[in-house]
């Protein structure tokens, strides 16, 4: 084979198998509620041996044999001669991973791992047979039977069933005998119909529904020795009308779907993004122009830009579900390792989320789930003395709000108190006495974002070392998410995040801060509002303005940026993960679509910003990180941060 091609077929494969894949983990978990449904039995059963068939293809010999003893299991499960229970499950999950980790040795063409015996000794279907049930009315062919010109009594018996229409073919004129043999004037009936006799002379020959021509007739033989069309086949040639051939003749519809390389869909959004900056130039220049048919054209493009912006970043998206597909096993496992009842309930699994960050959500989820399982839910025993039902309930739901996706992780569990929160903060030396007495409910809550908090009791490798939530809230906000925690005592909690539909073009509000332009996304602005003489001082070394009954810290963007100082001052009130905060600056100009660029090498790992864009002017503006300005040494803290090299830039 040339080498060329194996490598194609093996890409082929490892897409088309990771999709099975992927979804194998949660209907396995869902297979393990309900381990008599027919459907998902059928469904893993499936996936496995099209995943063994493509291995078997490219002489994949650990995967086929690992795949064809899950096989096994599944048919004697399917056949009611075994059921999935929980040291099955526990199996077939541990051959998926196996799948998992052999495909991924493939695509890094490294070393193929091989099943363990002992795992292939678990996936023995017969190790605790349960009663056979009665046999089916008509067996199944084995796959490898002999080639020969006869067929016995059973296979004929099961050939007539099939001419009459039996096993349920609708729409079969001739009724199927009373007894399992037909007489002679039946049989002679049977021969005509094959051959389109008893017609009236010279009528066109059209078999009915019931009725098969002799190339069918073989093909039925065949399928039952195995032959051909896969078993069963043979019932649907015998029950399909005339018309259908010639609809089989016509040409197949065209694919609706087309497999696309993400650079190149990359590239495409790349462009589309550039055509966005050229637009809102283009814009600027025609405001200013008075020119009325340059003015038209201009609003043709921004229409016919705003119609391409839209279907290219519709090209990026995937559905949450995706993602939302790895969480039933995770949730299974982790209940089992803590001897807990749960039930996950996924909902909004068609909401579109953009690629890159569906992978990029994957670790906060995971933490937030986690986090649920264990501090959030109770045992069986605890929650039965409680009046609740001994199985906890864990809701992971996603919804778009303007333009936001917003995911929920909530459970029914014990809730958490404020007061519990408040000692141990002190106790953990997050926070001293005083400022405890000062915090809301609210902000109590907020306390596990808080690095090195925690409420474990014991230290395991689950939860309890005082990592996990600080970080969800530092990758969220880098996103330019939000992450807000409500919760009741004895009923429950739920964290809600929010994050940007997506990061390919990003709609920003441009500020004036001297003589220099800023850029900061949109998705983590709440208002702005222009500050007026008094309302602001210093408390404790910082800037505070009373705004909306609360204190709000701000933070001088102009000494941060080493910029000149001007009369004007307004406000932006920007959130940043759960902090909600104010950022001085000189004139807020509006709201624009931009493409961040990278600013290269030469500023890599400048604190405080993300990238910069050309304005609809053809300036320069620097698109801010404001998560990274949040920190240390950010505006709030009143250090300058822009290094003289990028200072000379902007």
């Amino acid at each position: 084979m040339d080498p060329s091609l194996d490598s194609e077929l093996r890409d082929d494969f490892l897409v088309e198998a990771g999709e099975l894949v992927q979804r194998l983990g949660e209907q396995l978990v869902a297979l393990e509620e309900a381990p008599r449904d027919a459907e998902l039995l059928n469904a893993v059963f499936r996936a496995f041996h099209t995943v063994k068939g493509g291995a078997g293809f490219l002489g994949i010999d650990p995967m086929v044999q690992l795949c064809h003893h899950a096989e096994d299991l599944l048919n004697e499960a399917r056949a009611g001669h075994v059921l999935i229970d929980a040291a099955r499950m526990d199996a077939l999950l541990e051959a998926l991973d196996l799948v998992n980790a052999m495909m991924a040795a493939l695509a890094a063409s490294g070393d193929m791992p091989v099943a363990p015996a002992a795992l292939l000794v678990r996936l023995q279907p017969h190790a605790a047979r349960a009663p056979a049930p009665a046999p089916a009315p008509v067996p199944a062919p084995a796959p490898a039977a002999e080639e020969s010109g006869t067929i016995d009594d059973s296979e004929f018996e099961a050939l007539l069933d099939s001419l009459y229409g039996m096993g349920g073919a609708p729409g079969a004129p001739v009724q199927p005998p009373a007894s399992e043999t037909i007489d002679d004037a039946e049989f002679e009936n049977l021969l005509d119909n094959l051959h389109g006799k008893g017609k009236a002379p010279g009528a066109p020959v059209q078999p009915s529904a019931g009725t098969i021509d002799d190339s069918e007739f073989e093909a039925l033989l065949d399928s039952l020795h195995g032959k051909g069309a896969a078993p069963g086949a043979a019932a649907k040639a015998a029950a399909a009308p005339a018309p259908a051939k010639a609809a089989a003749k016509a040409a197949p519809p065209p694919e609706a779907t087309v497999r696309v390389d993400t650079g190149r869909l990359d590239a495409l959004v790349n462009r589309a993004g550039e055509l966005v900056l050229v637009r809102n130039r283009l814009l600027s220049l025609a405001a200013s122009s008075g020119d009325e048919p340059f003015n038209t054209a201009a609003g043709e493009l921004d229409r016919v830009a705003d119609e391409l912006q839209g279907a290219v970043l519709g090209m990026r998206m995937q559905p949450v579900g995706r993602l939302f597909q790895r969480f039933p096993r995770i949730v299974r496992d982790l209940a089992r390792q803590l001897g807990k009842e749960i039930e996950l309930v996924l909902e909004g699994e068609d909401t579109d989320l953009d690629r890159s960050l569906v992978e990029a959500l994957a670790d906060p989820l995971i933490h937030l789930l986690r986090n649920a399982v264990d501090h959030g839910l109770e045992t069986p025993d605890v929650r039965e003395s409680a009046g609740k039902p001994r199985k906890g309930r864990v809701r992971l739901a996603a919804s778009q709000r303007g333009e936001r996706i917003v995911i929920v992780v909530a459970d029914d569990g014990r809730g958490m108190d404020p007061d519990i929160l408040r000692r141990k903060a002190v106790e953990k030396g997050v926070i001293d006495a005083a400022q405890a007495a000062r915090l809301s409910e609210t902000e109590c809550l907020e306390l596990i974002f808080r690095p090195g908090f925690s409420t474990a009791a014991q230290v395991s490798d689950i939860s309890g070392r005082g990592v996990g939530m600080d970080v969800v809230k530092t990758r969220v906000a880098e996103l330019g998410g939000t992450l807000q925690v409500r919760s009741k005592l004895g009923q429950g909690s739920e964290l809600e995040l929010t994050v940007p539909l997506t990061l390919a073009i990003v709609r920003v509000l441009m500020v004036r801060v001297g003589a220099r332009l800023f850029a900061m996304p949109l998705s983590n602005v709440d208002e702005v509002f222009e500050l007026s003489a008094g309302q602001d001082r210093l408390l404790d070394g910082s800037l505070i303005a009373a705004h909306r009954d609360r204190a709000l810290p701000l933070g001088d963007l102009a000494a941060w940026s080493a910029a000149a100082p001007t009369a004007g001052r307004h406000v932006v009130v920007l959130h940043i993960g759960h902090q909600r905060l104010g950022c001085l600056v000189h004139d807020v100009l509006g709201r624009e679509d931009v493409m961040v660029k990278p600013l290269g090498p030469l500023f890599a790992g400048t604190a405080g910003v993300a990238g910069a864009t050309i304005t609809g002017d053809g300036r320069l503006a620097l698109v801010l990180d404001l998560a990274g300005l949040a920190g240390e040494g950010g505006p709030w803290q009143l250090a300058p941060r822009l290094s003289p090299t990028l200072e000379a830039v902007v």
